[in-house]
């Protein structure tokens, strides 16, 4: 969460230059009020089935929102679904192998079951049934059966650190005081240690998986690479001079810092991550493998310039949400140091540049805390009375697509779809230690012959990391119940970006075609009302 170092700048009056001019960029379109508040909701899960499940207006209280039968969310319908029995701020987030949604630690925890007669915990907190500190707690959401259920405590302490999905569907997690990580395994609901990382301990970290198949952790002052296969960490190459700041005694907080209290960090369609310095950027190139250490080199600053401060120039990322959009572009929306001003910004990796853009006009603030890809190819955001649904200025290159080869029918409602790219190439969404948004699974759809949208439940992915290239790949999925006998289009989404063409499927049935499935046009989920 933001530390003390933010407001203590923000206080700071200083004379800064002109904003940048606003660049032209996507479309904002108002997404439906939450359920339980008839305003935003917070944080956005994009769920196997096409929903997106929120926070209603409690950190305990759910809500999902459906798109409409044309595929739109813009006219969706929210609905609630069952409570959890904590409410957790700053806690991670994953979406399980298996479909189901997994919530765990927490930097703060406001409400937890009331077995101990509490209704509220602060951080020394402890589970008398078993002694263990509630920052280590694993709450689980099915949404086929619409429960909660609370599993396995972690080892360590898991409030406030970093972590991600390995391939095979098992988190990876760090730990707050120490560099000692841990696996959990959804399967078996057990944790087993993970290698010692060579970062100090896993407080304030964000974490991204790479195309390489490692996972990537950036922590103030140092980042490492994970090797999932040799369960080992690498400490990666020297950071870019000029990333680092240093402040004086003045600023009441005195030393040397480069990522700080760490912001989101963005996996690129390239395979390169950007990560926000305190005024700047850095851009990581990763190895061919993840037992190489990769490097680093200085990106470009952000456009908010002004006077120093300690020699502090520009924009901060200190706990800000940052997204990879389907047309390449990063989004993020950042404070300025020592100014009460917002900016959201783009950046583009192919002219590796900054550019301001218009927020939604939202009557509160505009500026987006939370970020989801729809399969649609738009972003869902949240902003301080509404929820926005933002088009991007461009289309995913085919490159970046998903492909499908082959539909297997098993029985009943049941199939296993073969492809290429099902688990995308970026990891879409992030806040790094505070809320995790990862999206590496495949959406699929049906779309008949008036353009109606079926979304079909996935699950049982064979990776669960970004995959670039043309390995197949597999999940399974059901069509939704009541579906009628016939032929259909069939789509894809990897993180929000699309198959190019349709699928032909039809109920009951196995299809096989060349990679990339056959034609069929038009059909894709709908982007409008």
């Amino acid at each position: 969460m933001r530390s003390n170092l933010r407001l203590l700048i923000a206080s700071t009056l200083l004379t800064a230059s002109a904003l940048p001019l606003t660049a032209s960029a996507g479309t904002w379109t108002v997404a439906p009020s939450s359920a339980t508040n008839n305003g935003p909701a917070f944080g956005l899960w994009l769920l196997t089935d096409g929903t997106v499940l929120s926070h209603g207006n409690a950190l305990n209280h759910w809500v999902k929102l459906t798109p409409n039968k044309a595929g739109s969310y813009a006219n969706g319908t929210w609905t609630t679904v069952a409570n959890s029995a904590f409410a957790r701020g700053g806690a991670q987030e994953h979406v399980l192998k298996d479909g189901r949604f997994f919530e765990a630690g927490g930097e703060f925890l406001y409400a937890w079951p009331a077995v101990d007669g509490q209704t509220a915990c602060t951080a020394n907190c402890t589970n008398p049934a078993s002694g263990s500190a509630l920052f280590k707690n694993v709450e689980i959401y099915d949404p086929v059966a619409n429960t909660w259920t609370v599993e396995a405590d972690a080892p360590y302490d898991i409030g406030d650190t970093g972590s991600a999905t390995l391939a095979d569907g098992r988190i990876l997690d760090s730990s707050r005081s120490s560099n000692v990580t841990q696996i959990y395994d959804p399967a078996t609901n057990t944790w087993t240690t993970g290698g010692a990382n060579t970062v100090p301990n896993g407080d304030e970290n964000a974490w991204a998986s790479l195309q390489n198949g490692g996972v990537l952790a950036v922590a103030p002052m140092a980042t490492s690479i994970y090797d999932p296969v040799s369960n080992k960490w690498t400490k990666n190459g020297a950071l870019p001079a000029g990333l680092a700041v240093t402040l004086t005694a003045a600023s009441g907080y005195p030393g040397t810092y480069d990522f700080g209290d760490t912001s989101g960090i963005s996996l690129m369609f390239d395979g390169r991550v950007l990560a926000y310095g305190l005024g700047t950027t850095a851009i990581y190139t990763p190895g061919a493998t993840a037992t190489t250490a990769g490097t680093w080199a200085l990106g470009p600053n952000m456009p908010y310039k002004m006077g120093p401060l300690d020699g502090t120039p520009g924009n901060e990322g200190e706990d800000e949400y940052t997204d990879t959009e389907p047309n390449g572009k990063v989004m993020m929306a950042t404070h300025a140091f020592g100014q009460a001003i917002d900016t959201l910004q783009e950046y583009d990796p192919t002219t590796n540049t900054f550019a301001v853009i218009a927020p939604p006009p939202d009557t509160g603030n505009p500026y987006p805390i939370s970020y989801a890809n729809l399969p649609n190819g738009q972003v869902m955001v949240t902003c301080g009375n509404r929820d926005w649904l933002y088009t991007p200025d461009g289309a995913p290159q085919d490159a970046w697509r998903p492909t499908v080869s082959a539909v297997t029918f098993n029985s009943g409602s049941t199939y296993t779809l073969t492809g290429t790219q099902l688990s995308g190439l970026i990891n879409g969404g992030d806040e790094g230690d505070d809320m995790t948004m990862a999206e590496n699974y495949p959406i699929v759809w049906l779309t008949d012959a008036s353009n109606n949208v079926y979304y079909c439940r996935s699950f049982n992915f064979s990776s669960m990391m970004p995959s670039k290239g043309s390995t197949p790949e597999t999940c399974q999925f059901t069509t939704p119940a009541g579906l009628a006998q016939g032929s259909y289009n069939l789509f894809v989404s990897a993180v929000g970006v699309q198959s190019k063409t349709a699928f032909p499927f039809t109920v009951g049935a196995s299809t096989t075609t060349g990679a990339g499935g056959a034609g069929g046009g038009a059909g894709a989920a709908g982007t409008s009302g």
